[in-house]
């Protein structure tokens, strides 16, 4: 499909995008399910889009009619990150989490300390195998059979091979379409079953370690 009937522009991530990639965020990742109050999910967002922004030193988002539909952001070793200065302000965050009810801080710490403490166990054994990192990329449901997820992949691994990084990672899980990787030549690598409790409820999630080499031989792609 032609992506220039739609009116898709991708760009460099600017201030004015965070407000909409965090919606985009929540309503993909279904995290109302989560978290009750929309001011608290808010803030938990707004902790998980801050670590992103605090290492990545690419990033792009999709814009279709003026409204930000996809997002992605990366990272190459040696180079400085470049969006620190759209951090959002920690301590509002955090004031937040604390006047929420029980459930929504139980469930908040539940999801992404172990969250992190996964991500750790998984790349311990190969994190020197890697110079760069697909940090976060996410797309809006009216985003899909247009092409954006492509256009963002294709423009980071523009940005991977200008600064010759040769080997890249990233984490999917069985909640995510990480069939979109393996389409563009990802392996899975590494796997860990997760169990969280929420509301007294356990939930499984398997998380997934991804890597490819790049640059990608065009025979490991899939139809």
């Amino acid at each position: 499909m032609d992506e220039s009937m739609h009116n898709i522009e991708i760009r460099n991530v600017e201030a004015k995008d965070i407000p909409m990639i965090k919606e985009v965020i929540a309503k993909v990742w279904n995290w109302t399910d989560l978290i009750e109050d929309n001011q608290t999910l808010d803030a938990v967002v707004g902790i998980y889009l801050n670590q992103v922004l605090y290492e990545a030193t690419f990033g792009r988002v999709a814009v279709l009619n003026n409204k930000v539909v996809g997002v992605i952001f990366g990272s190459v070793d040696g180079i400085e990150p470049k969006y620190r200065m759209l951090l959002e302000n920690c301590t509002n965050h955090t004031l937040t989490l604390l006047a929420a009810s029980e459930s929504d801080r139980i469930n908040t710490f539940e999801y992404l300390s172990k969250l992190s403490i996964t991500y750790q166990e998984l790349i311990s054994d190969y994190i020197d195998n890697y110079d760069g990192t697909l940090d976060f990329l996410v797309l809006s449901k009216e985003s899909h059979g247009l092409g954006i997820g492509k256009s963002l992949w294709m423009a980071l691994k523009s940005y991977f091979d200008e600064n010759n990084a040769k080997s890249i990672y990233l984490y999917s899980d069985v909640e995510c379409n990480y069939g979109f990787y393996e389409h563009f030549g990802f392996a899975r690598k590494a796997e860990k079953e997760v169990i969280f409790k929420f509301n007294e409820e356990d939930y499984k999630m398997n998380i997934f370690l991804y890597d490819i080499a790049i640059p990608i031989d065009i025979n490991t792609f899939t139809c």
